[in-house]
């Protein structure tokens, strides 16, 4: 048992080479290298290890035809093991991906009774139009479609943080999935409200036939598990209205390496029987088990990712998925552009300070000064290349139509006391003068800054309309004048540059 371990581990650690080998932007060093252990001090293996070692030392004397079948695209960085199963037919590919959701309803977060508790900025209207714009939106009674609402955590977020829109369909593939989804909106008290989900079970390429168009658009971790993403991504956003917003989230290949080659390793232990999730489960427990605590992909799991995948919803999505797209920054953004004739814009990531080169190379003039000369989406591969297991995915905006943003600091005095204030819903604690901003840092607030945020009109929520129903924006000179020693241009616009206020132009 303890050679066939130790040949095993050798055999995983060579094809995790092999893959980074034949993977463009990563070198062999990248790799695994053969674990130097002495057999006294060698784990045990288990009777499912065991197993599995005999199937991949029988593989690995197999014709050079048995082994094509495994090997990995010269494209693996930027398209992971998608490349390879889409090869056949979609339909089939489509199917395992309902069978994993099927057996494993994702997210597995719990279903509760009451509204949503928490914010994101990402799914609130009017923060995601503030953070494209500059300025928060004119109208609100909005129409939203959330592809790919899994379990319905993102479906129930949705409804929270927008509770005047008046129309929202939300669709998985997975009935399973859906199944949860409607009783978490039922136990949100949320069914009958027009804010709440209609959901749909269907794929996100049927999409058309919903015969809508939509002003904001939610797409979290579905888009990289298609056949085909550029097809889904075009369904979108042929549904997206002029000046509407979509927010997508896909993976990124750099910060995954080790998932990549734990489920490279895991298909060829497998030996094509891939079907059966539980058991495939049970195989990457014990594998993560018995391998030496020198391992790349072990290391990674403990330090990164183990305590969300302490659930084996969570593992089976992240090890075993049968398709998964993974990109880097100039594939991404030639798939972006893919749509560009449809008028749909890159608007940013949703995450712009850990893009910011300078917490990076800030500290040399000379670095910081070649890189800010570079075109942006150079500078957003710059960052990646520098700081890979950062980025393990990508949150970005797409608009339809214009995306640029308003210069609030070259606006004058009257334009900006003229304007609407709005102040963010999400604020925690709330009311206090140290608050969290969107990446959990801790702000001091001035007197006059608290003073001022206490008094305008919170951006609603289905919480704050039922406890106090909708408040009206006032101007923001009209609120300033109720400042006790009043406010200045500075703290004002420190408010909105770090989201805790929006501010909507006067007509």
């Amino acid at each position: 048992p303890l050679l066939i371990m130790r040949r095993t581990i050798l055999l995983l650690s060579a094809c995790a080479v092999a893959t980074a080998w034949v993977t463009p932007g990563l070198t062999p060093s990248l790799g695994l290298r053969g674990p130097k252990i002495q057999l006294s001090k060698a784990p045990s293996a288990s009777p499912v290890a065991r197993r599995a070692a005999a199937q991949l030392l029988r593989m690995s004397t197999d014709s050079v035809d048995a082994e094509e079948k495994f090997v990995t695209s010269d494209k693996a960085q930027d398209m992971g093991r998608g490349t390879v199963l889409a090869k056949g037919d979609i339909g089939k590919v489509t199917t395992k991906v309902k069978g994993l959701y099927d057996a494993y309803p994702y997210p597995p977060e719990a279903v509760f009774d009451g509204p949503t508790v928490g914010y994101n900025h990402r799914w609130s209207w009017t923060h995601a139009h503030s953070f494209i714009t500059g300025c928060a939106p004119e109208k609100t009674d909005i129409e939203i479609l959330d592809a790919g609402c899994g379990t319905g955590v993102t479906a129930q977020y949705l409804s929270h943080l927008n509770p005047r829109a008046i129309h929202f369909d939300a669709l998985d593939l997975s009935g399973e999935a859906l199944k949860v989804a409607k009783e978490r909106a039922e136990r949100a008290d949320l069914v009958g409200e027009p804010n709440n989900a209609v959901f749909h079970h269907m794929s996100l390429y049927d999409v058309a036939d919903l015969d809508r168009t939509y002003d904001f658009i939610n797409c979290v971790g579905v888009l990289h598990h298609l056949p085909d993403p550029v097809k889904g991504l075009r369904a979108l956003a042929e549904r997206l209205r002029p000046g509407g917003i979509m927010h997508i989230f896909v993976y990124s290949a750099l910060g995954r390496r080790e998932i990549m080659l734990m489920q490279e390793a895991i298909a060829l232990l497998q030996g094509g029987d891939s079907s059966d999730f539980t058991k495939g489960v049970a195989l990457g427990r014990d594998i993560f088990k018995v391998l030496p605590d020198s391992s790349r992909i072990k290391q990674r799991e403990v330090e990164r990712w183990a305590m969300e995948n302490e659930r084996d919803s969570t593992f089976a999505d992240m090890y075993l998925h049968p398709q998964e797209v993974d990109y880097t920054v100039p594939t991404l953004m030639e798939w972006v552009d893919t749509v560009k004739d449809l008028d749909i814009k890159f608007a940013g990531f949703s995450n712009p300070k850990v893009w910011d080169l300078k917490r990076l190379i800030g500290d040399s003039e000379d670095a910081l000064r070649r890189a800010e000369a570079l075109p942006k989406r150079q500078q957003y591969r710059l960052a990646e290349l520098l700081d890979p297991d950062t980025f393990t995915h990508y949150e970005f905006f797409l608009v339809k139509g214009d995306p640029s943003k308003k210069d609030w600091t070259a606006a004058s005095d009257e334009e900006i006391f003229g304007s609407y204030a709005i102040r963010q819903a999400g604020l925690q604690p709330w009311p206090s003068q140290r608050v969290f901003d969107t990446d959990y840092n801790l702000i001091e607030l001035t007197d006059a800054e608290l003073a001022f945020l206490e008094k305008c009109a919170v951006d609603p929520t289905v919480e704050t309309v039922e406890l106090d129903g909708v408040q009206e924006p006032r101007t923001v000179g009209d609120v300033a004048a109720e400042v006790e020693g009043g406010i200045t241009r500075k703290e004002i616009l420190n408010l909105y540059n770090k989201e805790f206020l929006f501010l909507r132009p006067a007509k």
